[in-house]
């Protein structure tokens, strides 16, 4: 059975970077965004299951139902989910890394941060470079990462050269000390000079500042070299799975 959320705890002797994003649903509820759990005919929760922008994020144990999980989620309109399982042969695996090394700090560059005294045309400056490449809807971004900004749950840096931000990396929810570094984009005229190496790098320095040590992401294959060049381990999968 799924039911929604009453309060936030992880699954008893599990853990999973995913934590975040489960998190961030139950936390900024609003509208489609909700979290949920399912149990079983006991009251075992066996898995917790979230929706942020009709994104689905699945954190699953060895007993959970599969094909509910999967009813659920296209009865809510969705047929795609992020999970630390593969819910079928046909999800797309991603290696998870985790930040190992040590942060370049002498890194001469201008960076600007998102923080609770941002204006809104600092937000539409970081908006326009984080979806550079796709079409959103910045009103509800807006709504929803300007909360977490003021709330010290998300994080976001940009480098700057000759005022024009050129290169972003945020990290869209922390949960305790974990974080997941997403969103990373560099303008294409302005690549391979080592800015998004710089951004990254800046990011973790913040994150760490702030005791928020456990630091992830997650690429495809073609990236895997470039994250493990900058102190990234690979540490297990996310798969996403698109069509249920």
């Amino acid at each position: 059975m799924i039911k929604e959320i009453e309060y936030f705890e992880k699954i008893s002797g599990e853990f999973s970077p995913l934590f975040s994003r489960i998190f961030a649903a139950f936390k900024y509820k609003s509208g489609s965004d909700n979290a949920w759990q399912q149990v079983d005919e006991n009251g075992n929760m066996t898995a917790l299951l979230s929706a942020v922008d009709g994104n689905f994020t699945l954190v699953a144990t060895e007993n959970t139902d599969f094909c509910e999980i999967k009813e659920f989620v296209s009865f809510m309109g969705c047929n795609s989910i992020v999970s630390d399982v593969p819910l079928s042969s046909s999800a797309k695996s991603y290696a998870l890394f985790k930040f190992c090394g040590n942060e370049d700090t002498e890194i001469a560059q201008e960076f600007m941060s998102l923080s609770k005294d941002s204006t809104m045309n600092e937000y539409k400056n970081f908006y326009s470079l984080l979806f550079a490449d796709s079409v959103n809807d910045f009103d509800s971004w807006y709504c929803d990462f300007s909360k977490k900004i003021v709330n010290n749950d998300a994080k976001a840096i940009c480098l700057k050269q000759m005022e024009t931000l050129v290169s972003i990396a945020t990290v869209p929810m922390i949960y305790k000390n974990t974080a997941i570094i997403s969103g990373i984009y560099t303008l294409e005229s302005y690549r391979n000079r080592g800015y998004s190496r710089a951004t990254i790098y800046k990011l973790v320095e913040v994150l760490k500042k702030e005791n928020i040590t456990d630091i992830y992401l997650w690429c495809e294959k073609h990236l895997e070299e470039f994250y493990n060049k900058l102190g990234f381990e690979i540490k297990g999968k996310v798969y996403i799975e698109m069509e249920l």
